[in-house]
């Protein structure tokens, strides 16, 4: 069977990888998907990398009862960020599974007002325009998975205390004495 992709209105733009649910055989579809260059290079750009040199997903949409589908996969990244120490590129590989539910539009629940349980339930996702977009679940789980402080293994802050006005006899190494200065003499 040839698949049919395309972009829907809640694709995300960094990968606009979707899957017609019609097209969704009952048994399911197995696919596994390779970024492209430019769409690694997105990637990089929305979640300020120094580069995704590969990014790799491997899934599974399977229909589930009243039109919904169950959407089960694994992405593989290599990936480069700035250590928050150094400045230097941090290289790392992500490996990280995801789930997904996606819903007919016009049944999706709404959403729960109050305190936000957590629990193992798969997000809920819509299927906008007859499509499952596999590539923004996939987006976001890359997303989730950076490490928001990346640091070069061995990398440390050499941090060095300024000298407090009491020890050098420098009251102008107090940043208050200083404003104290600018402040007009009435």
């Amino acid at each position: 069977m040839k698949r049919k992709t395309g972009t829907s209105p809640s694709a995300s733009p960094e990968l606009a990888w979707s899957h017609l649910a019609q097209d969704i055989p009952q048994t399911g579809l197995s696919e596994v998907r390779e970024a492209t260059p430019d769409e690694r290079a997105r990637v990089s750009d929305a979640l300020d990398l120094v580069a995704c040199a590969s990014l790799q997903a491997q899934y599974m949409i399977t229909p589930t009862a009243g039109g919904c589908y169950r959407l089960a996969g694994r992405i593989r990244a290599q990936i480069s960020q700035t250590c928050v120490v150094s400045l230097e590129s941090v290289d790392s590989t992500i490996e990280e599974s995801f789930e997904a539910v996606f819903w007919p539009q016009d049944r999706m629940p709404e959403p729960e007002k109050g305190e936000l349980a957590i629990d193992d339930e798969p997000e809920r996702e819509a299927i906008v325009a007859g499509q499952i977009a596999v590539g923004r679940v996939v987006f976001e789980s890359l997303a989730a998975a950076l490490d928001p402080f990346p640091r070069k293994p061995g990398a440390a802050l050499d941090w060095q205390e300024a000298p407090s006005a009491d020890s050098a006899g420098d009251k102008a190494a107090n940043p208050f004495a200083v404003l104290a200065n600018l402040k007009p003499k009435s």
